[in-house]
């Protein structure tokens, strides 16, 4: 019932600023009634003791008045004498408690056996090792091995919390929004060190801050735009406005940069024709470009009739062309709208029919490799020797980073930003946006020590990401599933709470395709993450449920094949074999080896083993892999009607990832036009605003496919840092 900005600053007072850490606190109450003060203190004394608040509350029961409508005259000052006394009582006492608390509070000396001690403790992907070393008088070094962690994601962790720890000789360290596992992780271990080194660790617990986690004030700055989120489009705008020539600042809510992007598995979809025809082309494709091809016109929304036209003339070439031969692989921007269009085309629970925006998937489309290359300008490097597909992306056009991961992306626009003059202001959550006589003139916000940062600008790039980590709010829109669940992980980061959107707004913004939302079928039954197990093609998935049988076409779009797994269950698994597994995103020997252990990942020298390890009758399994390897050979599925395939399953040791769809992208939000202005709900441009990324709707309709969200982001996150500057700064 609370007011959104009172329930932030709640969470902020609670969980950030710790004001009474500490502090003697004395309870002082009234009631009209003779017990209502006392139930309320005993309520409040429970807050104050709370961790993370860790107050010093003075015993007893303080200045608890009941019936207070009696102890005051008319002009509301107190007329009792004893209530007086009382109170003046209750303040000495206070006064005589504050003055032991405050003795208590004095550091204790510590005394460490100087030597190096090495530790493990649990992180976000498996074990942390750790070595931390000590002299007599203090902690030295803190060395941790994050080679199990996947970049960009948890890399602040293992530079602020080591700092602060050594800075301030404390573990009064608050962990980091987004990484709050291995942030744990950290300062266990480095207290168990402690412990080892012949030291309490609760005494350095409740040592002060360092110096550098403590409020410094408010702050203000001035800029030429401010980008609201430090993901992948917000980057991207940014590095944009800053090979225009003009200054720009990011303010990110979390402690890292990267949002959603870090978090992705890489590739990113742009049609290449002149590239992707040097591969050859799988068995089945053709067959995919049939099926499109004879799709009857009647069934085609009218603005994306000619680009049908088109397209069916293009397959009668290429087909024409490699007759008689496997052929080379067959791409083009408008086969990849149709593909968007297509995709994204869905009916909701209400009957309500949705498809992407013309205008904006053919800018999506059309600009998608000019994205590709202008990211290798920047930095980024793609793998030349692979063209790949990311699930439920429905075609082999994805351009993957060498590096990995999304962190590619993040760390090469990072670093293009902070080296040509741009400033990223990360821990710092908007709170609102500055509107004058109708402009959007910048941003308010809360700091890491819980100052006010105000930046003034000429405008502001909304690049938030949706709302994938905030269920209520998915609840509350969805319109297309029959029913989310209230546990239900998430593949998105915990900053993706739609406050973007609710910014948007909050100056008068329009929403699109809101009761849309997509889960991702291949994710980690416990997180919600993609990075775990092997992720592989689709074209080399096969997908088991417990009972041990093939339940799906491994090719559909995202949405289809969650359905499917819904319908089984929820659980499923991905079964690989050694050569599949070479095809896996994202991984390693060492990874697979430590999720074998950890028990996240099953591995067997036998089909019938693997079976016994995921408790499914051996029999059928092993029936099930049998005629799938027979659905390979002869190019379709006749029980569900995939027909690309790459890899059987044939050589040991056989792999099985544990599986079960996840909440992964918001289809709604802002609805932006094709230079990426926010618009109010009469159509109007609002002055000064503008929004790319997933906080915008309008593209992906109801089910995005896989690999175009970075195409997206880069692309309109370009939009946005041109169209400001011809806007504002020209």
């Amino acid at each position: 019932s609370l007011p959104l900005i009172v329930q932030r600053a709640a969470v902020s007072l609670s969980f950030t600023l710790h004001p009474l850490d500490g502090k003697p606190v004395m309870i002082v109450g009234a009631s009209l009634d003779v017990q209502g003060s006392s139930r309320a203190q005993l309520h409040l004394r429970q807050i104050l003791d709370a961790p993370g608040v860790n107050a010093v509350v003075m015993p007893g029961y303080e200045f608890l008045l009941g019936q207070a409508n009696h102890a005051f005259d008319k002009a509301g000052q107190l007329k009792n004498e004893g209530t007086i006394d009382f109170l003046e009582s209750c303040f000495l006492r206070f006064m005589k408690f504050t003055e032991v608390a405050n003795i208590l509070n004095i550091p204790e000396e510590v005394v460490f056996e100087a030597g190096e001690y090495a530790v493990t403790t649990p992180g976000h992907n498996g074990d942390l090792p750790m070595v931390v070393k000590f002299s007599q008088e203090k902690i030295e070094n803190i060395d941790i091995d994050t080679s199990g962690e996947s970049q960009g994601i948890a890399d602040v962790v293992f530079t602020r919390i080591p700092t602060q720890i050594i800075e301030g000789q404390t573990l009064n360290v608050d962990i980091l929004s987004g990484a709050s596992v291995t942030s744990n992780g950290v300062l266990d271990g480095v207290a168990k060190a402690v412990k080892m080194a012949g030291a309490n660790p609760d005494t350095l617990r409740k040592r002060a801050k360092a110096p550098s986690a403590q409020y410094h004030g408010d702050e203000t700055y001035e800029t030429d735009v401010v980008v609201v989120g430090a993901g992948g489009a917000g980057l991207a705008a940014a590095a944009s406005i800053l090979q225009q020539g003009k200054r720009v600042i990011v303010v990110e809510k979390f402690p890292a940069v990267g949002g959603n992007t870090v978090r992705t598995g890489g590739p990113m979809n742009a049609a290449d024709p002149v590239w992707q025809n040097t591969f050859t082309a799988n068995a089945g494709e053709s067959h995919t470009l049939q099926e499109m091809a004879a799709i009857d016109e009647s069934q085609i929304d009218a603005e994306y009739l000619e680009d049908f036209r088109v397209f069916k003339t293009q397959v009668a070439a290429y087909l024409s062309d490699i007759y008689g031969q496997t052929g080379y692989l067959f791409d083009s921007a408008i086969f990849h709208r149709l593909q968007t269009y297509f995709g994204g085309k869905r009916t909701d629970q209400l009957g309500n029919v949705i498809y992407g925006q013309y205008d904006l998937v053919k800018i999506l489309t059309d600009r998608a490799l000019e994205s590709v290359k202008w990211l290798e300008e920047i930095g980024v490097e793609f793998d030349q020797k692979e063209v790949t597909m990311p699930v439920g992306a429905l075609w082999r056009r994805g351009h993957k980073p060498l590096k990995s991961e999304g962190y590619a992306f993040v760390s090469a626009l990072q670093t293009f930003v902070e080296n040509n003059g741009g400033k990223i202001i990360t821990d710092t959550p908007v709170d609102a946006l500055i509107i004058e006589n109708g402009n959007v003139t910048g941003i308010e916000g809360t700091g890491l020590a819980g100052g006010k940062v105000t930046v003034r600008a000429q405008a502001v790039i909304l690049t938030t990401g949706g709302f994938g980590a905030n269920t209520q709010m998915l609840k509350a829109y969805n319109t297309y599933w029959t029913d989310i669940d209230d546990d239900i992980k998430t593949s998105n980061s915990p900053a993706i709470t739609g406050d973007g959107i609710i910014l948007g707004q909050s100056a008068g913004a329009d929403l699109t395709g809101m009761g849309f939302s997509q889960m991702m079928p291949v994710s980690d039954p416990e997180t919600g993450a993609l990075f775990s197990g092997l992720q592989v093609p689709p074209q080399n998935f096969i997908m088991v449920n417990t009972s041990g049988k093939h339940f799906v076409n491994e090719y559909g779009s995202r949405d289809q094949l969650t359905q499917a797994a819904i319908d089984n269950g929820g659980l499923f698994y991905l079964i690989a074999d050694e050569h599949i597994k070479n095809t896996a995103y994202n991984t390693s020997q060492e990874k697979i080896d430590r999720q074998v252990e950890n028990g996240t990942l099953y591995r067997a020298d036998t089909l019938e083993e693997l079976a016994k390890q995921l408790s499914i009758d051996p029999e059928t399994f092993v029936t099930t892999i049998n005629n799938y390897n027979t659905y390979v050979d002869q190019g379709e599925d006749p029980e569900f009607g995939k027909d690309v395939f790459d890899l059987k399953v044939v050589t040991a040791p056989f792999y099985a990832t544990p599986r079960k769809p996840a909440v992964h992208h918001t289809m709604g939000g802002l609805k932006i036009d094709t230079k990426t202005h926010v618009l109010d709900q009469s159509g109007k441009i609002i002055s000064g605003l503008y929004a790319a990324g997933e906080v915008a709707g309008g593209i992906h309709a109801g089910n995005r496919l896989g690999g175009n969200s970075l195409t997206d982001i880069f692309t309109f996150g370009r939009i946005a840092g041109k169209t400001v500057v011809v806007d504002k700064l020209t």
